[in-house]
């Protein structure tokens, strides 16, 4: 079996990438120089020997999932954790498949690992970098709502209680004076209006003083009126509350969903379902719209604004999974988070807002 081996594997040889094969009893029958570069054990000694022990392999599925997979798929791809010769534990891109004969019989399976330790390090990195920033987003949409609502807010409203206390002076003998002040006073009111809620908008006090559900139901409520379009919110009155982060990841994500429906879908109707799961809460928006392409393809995600890219991170750095459904029925977006605390019984409420 070995010398048939060797003698169509010459050019597996060649390969910078580590390439073994094991035959039907899962033992090593075939390891070339990649695999010796990459794990630092030399081929005399790992023939004979199981991978999975060799290298203390850390498996995505069982070995019986697998065996299924390779059954029905010409090749399965993971990533995996090894452990090295030298104690050193890396991750590895590999590419099983199964190995056959000329009559299509299974003599064994053909394993093809890639190095990607340096990339999903970069990768880590550049996840930690992204949390900060988005973490520094947020804290100075709170310090800029704050700003606007304690110092420009405060001197809107002061300027308008003083109008408010010269019309009460002005005789109306000269109603041209107390017209223009009857207007600029309507000026100022609307102005504080628009202030306070870019402010809310920014940052709602709702989140942090009762949380999700009434920031939620202030949120859907405002922007139905904004955009006409009928918002249908359904999320349980004993949602509770979730840790700080977790209440604001997914405030902003139906606000960066629901600026998508207003800008892109053409919908006049959206949905938004909360459901708290044992240990898990899961968020829907859907709307009726036209749809979009998917995959997204870069330019379309710009396209999208920050609202599919910004929620791929946030669902990321929670730990979270994301998923979009879209046809020329709608869109659907769900998200699912990992919650710690245990959750309270159902008891779901329908709320149009």
């Amino acid at each position: 079996m070995e010398q048939s081996i060797g003698q169509k594997t010459e050019l597996l040889e060649l390969s910078r990438e580590a390439i073994f094969v094991v035959d039907n009893s899962g033992k090593i029958v075939f390891w070339n120089r990649g695999a010796e570069q990459l794990y630092g054990w030399k081929r005399d000694e790992v023939l004979g020997k199981s991978p999975a022990e060799l290298l203390h392999t850390e498996l995505p599925r069982s070995m019986p999932q697998i065996e299924n997979i390779l059954r029905r798929e010409s090749h399965w791809d993971c990533e995996l954790r090894h452990t090295t010769r030298q104690g050193n534990v890396i991750t590895v891109a590999s590419r099983w498949a199964l190995w056959r004969d000329s009559t299509g019989q299974v003599l064994g399976r053909f394993q093809l690992d890639t190095d990607i330790t340096k990339r999903k390090q970069v990768e880590q990195e550049l996840r930690v970098l992204s949390g900060r920033l988005l973490s520094l987003r947020d804290e100075e949409r709170r310090r800029f709502a704050r700003d606007l609502h304690d110092s420009v807010g405060q001197l809107l409203a002061g300027a308008s209680m003083n109008l408010s206390l010269v019309q009460k002076k002005i005789s109306e003998a000269n109603p041209d004076c107390l017209k223009l002040l009857n207007e600029g006073n309507t000026l100022l009111d609307e102005a504080l209006r628009e202030i306070r809620t870019l402010s809310y908008l920014l940052h709602p006090p709702l989140l942090d003083e009762v949380g999700l559900l009434s920031a939620l139901r202030w949120y859907v409520a405002g922007f139905s009126e904004r955009s006409q379009i009928k918002v249908e919110l359904e999320v349980p009155e004993n949602l509770g509350r979730f840790r700080r982060e977790l209440e604001l990841a997914l405030f902003r994500i139906v606000q960066e969903s629901l600026t998508n429906v207003h800008r892109h879908s053409s919908s006049s109707t959206a949905k938004i379902t909360v459901t708290r799961l044992p240990n898990q809460v899961r968020l829907k928006v859907e709307d009726q719209g036209k749809g979009m392409t998917l995959p997204l393809a870069v330019h379309e995600q710009n396209s999208s604004g920050v609202g599919i890219s910004g929620i791929r991170e946030r669902v990321r750095q929670l730990g979270g999974q994301m998923q979009i459904r879209s046809g020329n029925w709608g869109t659907a977006l769900e998200v699912l988070f990992p919650v710690e605390e245990s959750a309270p019984s159902q008891g779901v409420s329908a709320a149009g807002q």
